[in-house]
C-alpha cells in the first residue's frame, strides 16, 4: 500500500497553476481545435498543420510563437512515468531479486526469486542517510525474510511536475518541467481500460518544448481545456 505521500503539497500548487489564467485574451478571441477523441481551446491565431503518418494521425498546431507537435494513434507516447508509477512499475523493482539469487544457478522470469511489496514510504532522514540519499524506502519480503529496499527517482522524474486526472472516463496525464527555462509541456490521453491493439487503445500525445515562464502557463491552459468530442 502506498501511502500519501510529499507529493500532496506539489499536486495543491499545480492544481492552482494550472486554474490560472495566463493571457489576457478573452474567451471570444479561442477557437476549439480537435485532434481524434479530443477537443481543446486554443488562441485564436494558432492553426492546424496536418501531416502525413505511417500509423497515426500526426501534426502541429502554431502560432508565430508556439507550436505543438501532435501524434493520434496506437503508438503515441505515454510520456515520463510520475513519481507514482515509478513506484509501482520502475525498474527499481527488477533489483529486489538480486540478493536471493544464488551462484551457478541459471534462471528465468519464472523461476527468479519471489519478493513481494508489502509497504513504499517516503525515505526519513535516517533512512536517506542509510540509503546514501534515497527518496523512498519499500519494505519487502522473500519467503520469511523481511528487509528494506531503497529507492532513487530518477533525476528526469525529479526535474518535471505531473498532473494525472481523467476527463469523462479518460485517462489524463499532463507534465511540464519545473525550471521554466527553455520550458516544455506535454499531455497524454486515452481512453479508461483500453490496452489492447485495437480501435479503442488509440491515445493522443502532444508535446511543445523551448517555451517561456508565460508559454509554459499558456500551454498549461490549453491542456486544461480539453474535453472529450461528442459522439
Amino acid at each position: 500500500m502506498l501511502q500519501k505521500t510529499k507529493f500532496a503539497v506539489a499536486t495543491l500548487a499545480i492544481i492552482f497553476l494550472l486554474g490560472c489564467n495566463a493571457t489576457n485574451q478573452s474567451a471570444e478571441d479561442w477557437k476549439s481545435i480537435t485532434i481524434g477523441y479530443y477537443v481543446f481551446d486554443f488562441p485564436g491565431d494558432f492553426e492546424l498543420i496536418t501531416e502525413k503518418g505511417i500509423d497515426s494521425y500526426v501534426g502541429k498546431i502554431k502560432n508565430d510563437s508556439m507550436q505543438f507537435a501532435f501524434d493520434f494513434g496506437m503508438y503515441a507516447n505515454s510520456l515520463e512515468k510520475s513519481p507514482e508509477e515509478y513506484l509501482q512499475k520502475g525498474s527499481w523493482r527488477e533489483d529486489l531479486s538480486l540478493r536471493f539469487m544464488e551462484d551457478g544457478v541459471t534462471y528465468n522470469q519464472n523461476t527468479l526469486p519471489k519478493v513481494k511489496v508489502l509497504l513504499i514510504h517516503p525515505a526519513t532522514l535516517k533512512d536517506s542517510l542509510l540509503g546514501k540519499g534515497c527518496d523512498y524506502v519499500a519494505n519487502c519480503q522473500h519467503a520469511a525474510t523481511q528487509f528494506n529496499h531503497p529507492i532513487y527517482l530518477p533525476n528526469e522524474i525529479k526535474q518535471l511536475n505531473f498532473l494525472i486526472d481523467t476527463v469523462d472516463h479518460h485517462y489524463k496525464k499532463v507534465v511540464w518541467t519545473k525550471a521554466p527555462i527553455k520550458g516544455t509541456a506535454s499531455i497524454y490521453l486515452k481512453k479508461l481500460n483500453s490496452d489492447n491493439l485495437n480501435v479503442q487503445s488509440l491515445a493522443l500525445s502532444m508535446y511543445s518544448s523551448s517555451l517561456t515562464t508565460k508559454q509554459q502557463e499558456m500551454a498549461l491552459k490549453i491542456f486544461k481545456s480539453v474535453r472529450v468530442k461528442n459522439k
